[in-house]
């Protein structure tokens, strides 16, 4: 996939192609602050942005990108059609994509270019970045708890003292020099109100869970009532926890018999 874009590979290419920073500004009718920050990976070049330096600099899109890997663009777009119920019909109709076009990009034959690309999100209804940025590089355990507990406010000790184990355990942990074993890490959840299994599922599957959500699902998750909901049923017991999916299960299968 192409990751998150490279303000120093752009910064290489106009050192190559001789041109100062004040040159490069001027030619792309931007002011040169606004070239440096970009260059300094502090902001993110537009699409029309991008397309016009790919054509000043005369280089492909996907060298100002890093770690490219053929084929996961593809994987991501059949994963947000599917999650929206499209067919490839579908798709094509809302993108004005050929559909043997995008079947091809699905299944990593060919990648799409940058001007289909943003019509597939658009279809989709979601941001490029998730065909393009390069997710949180640290996704370590240790880095989450960390972040987690920097965010709650709390000191190591703090943390320590709540969940009932050692200050330096906590350090160990959050430099990954041990890994806790699951009720070590269910009391740390429990102690920064989050669940053992956000710790341990990968960031790239949130990712791509919240991005396959219907959109009128995901600003739901926005809703503050709806983040109460969410938040009283984490402490929920395996038990109880199953009976709600059940229940919602039971709510799909006759909510055209059913009273809302």
């Amino acid at each position: 996939m192409f990751t998150i874009f490279s303000g120093q590979r752009l910064r290489e290419f106009r050192k190559e192609r001789d041109y100062t920073l004040n040159q490069l500004a001027e030619r792309l009718n931007v002011s040169p602050s606004y070239l440096s920050s970009i260059e300094r990976n502090l902001k993110t070049p537009s699409i029309p942005l991008l397309k016009e330096i790919s054509k000043t600099l005369n280089i492909s899109v996907s060298y100002l990108f890093d770690d490219y890997i053929p084929g996961e663009i593809g994987e991501r777009l059949k994963l947000f059609r599917e999650g929206r119920g499209l067919i490839l019909q579908d798709l094509a109709d809302l993108s004005n994509i050929d559909v043997e076009i995008i079947d091809e990009i699905e299944q990593g034959i060919s990648e799409p270019n940058l001007d289909q690309a943003e019509a597939l999100a658009k279809a989709l209804n979601v941001s490029m970045r998730y065909f393009y940025e390069k997710l949180n590089s640290d996704t370590s355990l240790g880095n989450k708890v960390r972040q987690a507990r920097m965010k709650a406010g709390l000191t190591g000790a703090d943390l320590a003292a709540k969940a009932g184990v050692s200050p330096p355990l906590i350090s160990q942990i959050e430099n990954n020099q041990t890994t806790p074993l699951l009720d070590t890490l269910e009391r740390i959840g429990n102690a920064l109100g989050l669940t053992a299994s956000y710790f341990l599922l990968e960031q790239k599957d949130i990712e791509s869970l919240l991005a396959s959500l219907n959109p009128k699902i995901a600003e739901m998750l926005g809703d503050p009532q709806v983040q109460t909901f969410l938040r009283s049923i984490s402490n929920l017991s395996a038990e109880e926890f199953t009976f709600v999916l059940k229940y919602v299960e039971f709510f799909k299968h006759n909510k055209s018999h059913l009273k809302i």
